[in-house]
């Protein structure tokens, strides 16, 4: 019965008001307030009438864009209580749902595997929550879809105007969260690939190409502009100028490649845990990707000073499994695109559009990741590898996790199943996890 329900075509349209409806709910009872202050930037721009500069509020080296979309709801609000303010992640994170939705049901066609994927956008801990506080990160995770669909539409249908619509979106990123430099190669090297491929000569090849950087860098200049004047270079970040000496973690090459999943199990959160897992960074990565591994990321509380903590120990034990799917779908991935990139010249047109989307999908989520990476190394600050800080890269993990699953699926049908209900058991979980949280506040 359960899984004829995964089944059905039109299960993927109830999952999406799944979504949509659980996104609403907990509008009302988890708190605006995320890990960093991104209200003060608010107030700043409310009361100050203008935009600060990267050292006057610590978080002020992000772009403004979000800040400033948040204007009109902030004028019903103060510094203390953002609820209202909160509305505009709420409308933004199920903008950015209902834009994944229309990307799974045009490329993912086998419905139980595709449905059982999309479960991934749904409930994950990371993404819910990053999306509904009041942050940037509600806004990036939803540009960094729209670059997906935009580009999905671009390989079908090549065109200058496609171009101009992705430098426009990538400029928005820009001028969102600086995150979005990862995309910027990515992009432009797919785009000039697919010039290339349909044998546009190198003059309008240079010519487009330079159009869309004049457009992006218009639209998402501003804050490396600024940055350049004032600082004199053009990326700055926040530890740069308030260094977070207290998450010093690197002890050597072992902070790379350890983890250590059932000391994780046993301390599932950073408040009364192992000190030792904030100097492994894949254990990191892994668990605030997974679950609320930072105790101040959200006024969820149950989960951090009682026993309902160990829910997060059944999380990470069962997220194994999609993780493991995840990784060899990245792997099925990348033989593929090294494939593709040795046979560029020899494809035909439908060969090509298909592999240089599944290229493209693998290098947004690699360059972020690497992104994430090195910023972490060279501040060596564990908050820098929170697993939200490449999900602007979202729909390349669900095209991974499919990948898995199809690879699985005529090889294996125990291991085939066991993905299918690990997916379905973690969903549930996080179900309860959500439900629990809820539920507490409710008759706290």
């Amino acid at each position: 019965m359960l899984i004829s329900f995964f089944e059905r075509d039109k299960t993927l349209l109830s999952l999406l008001w799944f979504g949509i409806a659980l996104r609403v709910v907990l509008y009302f009872f988890i708190s605006p307030f995320g890990a960093d202050a991104h209200g003060e930037i608010i107030n700043f721009i409310a009361t100050q009438h203008r935009l600060p500069h990267t050292r006057e509020i610590f978080c002020a080296m992000h772009p403004p864009l979000y800040y400033l979309l948040a204007q009109p709801f902030y004028a019903f609000d103060e510094l203390y209580n953002q609820k209202v303010t909160q509305i505009l992640s709420v409308i933004l994170s199920c903008l950015n749902l209902y834009v994944l939705y229309l990307l799974v049901k045009y490329y993912f066609k086998n419905f139980l595997t595709r449905n059982v994927s999309f479960l991934l956008a749904i409930f994950l801990h990371s993404y819910i929550t990053f999306s509904l506080y009041v942050t940037n990160d509600s806004l990036s995770f939803l540009l960094g879809t729209w670059c997906f669909w935009l580009l999905s539409r671009y390989f079908q249908i090549p065109s200058a105007k496609g171009e101009r619509w992705l430098a426009l979106a990538l400029g928005l990123g820009l001028l969102t969260k600086g995150t979005f430099l990862a995309f910027v190669p990515i992009v432009f090297g797919a785009i000039a690939l697919t010039l290339i491929h349909f044998k546009v000569s190198w003059k309008q090849l240079l010519m487009r190409l330079m159009i869309s950087g004049i457009i992006m860098t218009a639209v998402g200049g501003y804050k490396f502009a600024e940055n350049w004047y004032y600082e004199g270079r053009p990326v700055v970040h926040n530890m740069d100028i308030f260094p977070l000496n207290d998450q010093k973690t690197y002890i050597g090459p072992k902070s790379f490649y350890g983890f250590h999943l059932p000391r994780l199990m046993k301390s599932p959160t950073i408040y009364n845990g192992d000190n030792k897992l904030v100097h492994v960074y894949p254990v990191i990565m892994y668990a605030s990707f997974w679950y609320k591994f930072a105790d101040l990321e959200n006024d969820f509380n149950l989960g951090i000073k009682t026993r309902f903590k160990y829910i997060g120990s059944l999380i990470y034990a069962v997220a194994l499994i999609p993780t493991f799917l995840m990784l060899l779908g990245l792997g099925l991935m990348t033989i593929q695109s090294v494939r593709f990139l040795t046979r560029l010249t020899t494809l035909n047109t439908v060969d090509f559009k298909e592999n240089i989307e599944k290229a493209t999908w693998l290098g947004l989520l690699l360059m972020s990741i690497a992104l994430v990476l090195a910023a972490g190394y060279k501040y060596e600050a564990w908050s820098c590898f929170h697993g939200r800080l490449f999900l602007q890269s979202f729909f390349s993990l669900l095209a991974a996790l499919y990948t898995g699953l199809s690879y699985l699926q005529p090889r294996s049908k125990l291991l085939f199943r066991v993905g299918i209900y690990g997916m379905i058991t973690l969903a549930l979980l996080s179900s309860i996890y959500f439900g629990v949280e809820s539920l507490y506040k409710l008759i706290a």
